[in-house]
């Protein structure tokens, strides 16, 4: 197994990603599907990677739920580890996670620690939702997320990771576009 030698925090400086879309439904019920946790396992999750288990709660998560998850995407596998530390229904929600990350190809690990924050906006009987996700620390950069490592790479590895994240910042619409209403 290749290992990769690092020490403390390898960035020098967060990376963050923002990503906008519009709902046809209202804030609130963007919010209350973003805070189900468990109904995250019904649409996929709203981040790059893709949810393969989850440990969470039942209801609506409030300030301090914890719960742990289980995600890959084609670079590496994730065991998540999160607490909620804003949960303002219906405009804001947020998490931080612990993430102890494995490359696919060499097995190399890693940890990072990670803050997801959506911010949504009401429009009438429709929402605007920002999702930003912050790298803070990382311990290592495995594979091909070395290029978050390189300042003439980084743009190129931010532009996909803000692609992916898209993606799921769109299955969460639709999951809120699909749920039922009062």
């Amino acid at each position: 197994m290749k290992q990769q030698r690092t020490v403390g925090n390898v960035l020098r400086r967060e990376i963050a990603v923002t990503v906008h879309d519009h709902a046809m439904v209202p804030a609130d019920i963007v919010f209350d599907v973003l805070a189900n946790l468990p109904n995250h396992m019904e649409w996929g999750g709203a981040e790059a990677s893709t949810l393969l288990s989850m440990q969470a709660p039942i209801g609506l998560a409030t300030v301090g739920t914890e719960f742990t998850s289980t995600a890959e995407d084609r670079i590496c596998r994730m065991q998540d580890s999160s607490v909620v530390t804003e949960a303002l229904r219906p405009r804001t929600f947020e998490r931080v996670t612990e993430s102890a990350l494995e490359s696919k190809k060499y097995g190399t690990r890693a940890g990072w620690l990670l803050v997801h924050r959506y911010e949504i906006e009401s429009k009438v009987d429709q929402s605007e939702i920002t999702y930003t996700c912050r790298l803070v620390r990382a311990s290592g950069l495995p594979g091909v997320l070395s290029m978050f490592g390189f300042p003439l790479l980084r743009s190129f590895a931010t532009r996909e990771w803000a692609r992916a994240n898209r993606g799921g910042l769109r299955r969460l619409i639709a999951a809120a576009e699909a749920a039922p209403r009062d």
